[in-house]
């Protein structure tokens, strides 16, 4: 067994062990309540227990490799969570006193814990897929932003609507072992409601999506030298420890014999001549001549069905060809392998080391020294897969 599948392992293990103690606490306060209800919700907390510490723990990851979250993880799953759990807290038998009492609306401490903190993440990013991102990653596929923020947002309305009809029309002839406790509308589900309602006109209809900056050569030379100033500020020193140190270093030199001052001066080239080398040293550049057919599946996408989108830069969403790129090459992601121009795929690895299109991590040997194909080559490959997919 290798280390991937021993923390496979561990996780479903964790799983099993979370749910299997929630389990027991709701058989055992289920059969002391007489309630069907109570056993649910003892384990539906388990499974909020088990998504949110998956929630954190992919937030912890993207944080640290400076990864924005446009993915269908954070713009989908918590608005569904958090509408499921506060529906359920019309049905819950824990923690679902009524803290609007003399109202018709309903508000408990279950809403207020296991609904509420997804519903507003949930909202935050509807509004994220139309005012910051472009695209949306559903695995390796990438669907446009705004067009995920259209769909959501109307798929939210329609569901609490249908929701609230369907649950007030049948209540007087529901007849179920899971009986609802509470029969006023969720103050939750009206907010997000209304809150939907505002982002889809506001930001959806109305709003214009922030444009991203065109990659030139210019930008990302500019780009590059502002996140060095940023992570390696220089140092200042006062005129007069200079001095002082300057003036040490002179005495010490007329004191050092002639042959330590040669040894020195020897480690001195030594390591220029090293320091030399990692800085000149190139990255792998695959020659300019035609790749054999039986090379083409290394350099092939992983995609079920191939199309022109899945050759085009996963930066700057454009299919490399010549004349326009001449002198750029291409990388691909060593996971996925989809395509990106060298300079922007580059100017990327410098704040993220995660492929901005599978998330995968690149490994640090791979960001120091990437294979990069010529265009010429790369555009050679994809017409053969775009000829055969026909």
């Amino acid at each position: 067994m290798n280390f991937g599948d021993f923390k496979t392992v561990v996780k479903i293990k964790s799983v099993a062990i979370v749910l299997g103690i929630f389990l027991l606490i709701g058989i055992i306060h289920g059969i002391i309540a007489d309630s069907f209800n109570v056993f649910v919700s003892w384990l539906l907390i388990g499974i909020w227990l088990i998504y949110s510490f998956k929630v954190l723990k992919n937030i912890k990851q993207y944080r640290e490799f400076n990864s924005p979250h446009n993915t269908a993880f954070f713009s989908i799953g918590p608005v569904f969570v958090g509408i499921f759990y506060s529906i359920w807290g019309n049905f819950t038998g824990l923690l679902g006193e009524n803290l609007l009492e003399g109202s018709n609306l309903y508000l408990s401490w279950w809403s207020i814990l296991f609904g509420f903190p997804y519903l507003a993440y949930g909202s935050y990013s509807l509004y994220r897929c139309f005012k910051k991102y472009n695209v949306i990653y559903f695995g390796t596929k990438a669907i446009n932003a705004r067009t995920i923020g259209y769909i959501l947002a109307l798929v939210v309305i329609f569901y609490i609507i249908f929701y609230w009809i369907i649950f007030y029309a049948v209540i007087d002839f529901y007849d179920s072992i899971i009986i609802p406790v509470h029969f006023y509308v969720d103050l939750n589900l009206l907010l997000l409601l209304i809150s939907t309602i505002l982002i889809f006109i506001v930001s959806g209809l109305f709003g214009t999506q922030r444009r991203l900056p065109t990659l030139t050569r210019d930008y990302i030379t500019r780009r590059t030298n502002r996140l060095n100033h940023l992570t390696s500020p220089q140092r200042t020193s006062s005129p007069r420890r200079q001095n002082v140190s300057t003036s040490r270093t002179t005495r010490s030199s007329r004191i050092t014999p002639i042959s330590q001052r040669r040894s020195t001066q020897t480690r001195t080239k030594t390591t220029s001549r090293t320091v030399s080398r990692k800085t000149t040293a190139k990255p792998t550049i695959i020659p300019q001549r035609s790749i054999s057919s039986r090379d083409f599946s290394k350099y092939k996408p992983k995609a079920g069905l191939l199309s022109v989108e899945d050759f085009k830069c996963i930066f700057c969403f454009k299919l490399p060809k010549l004349p326009e790129d001449n002198g750029r090459g291409i990388i691909l992601c060593p996971k996925c392998r989809y395509p990106a121009h060298a300079d922007e795929f580059k100017d990327w690895m410098q704040s993220s080391n995660l492929c901005s299109r599978c998330n995968a991590i690149i490994p640090s040997s791979y960001r120091r020294n990437p294979k990069i194909i010529s265009v010429k080559n790369y555009s050679i490959i994809y017409r053969n897969f775009l000829k055969k997919n026909k």
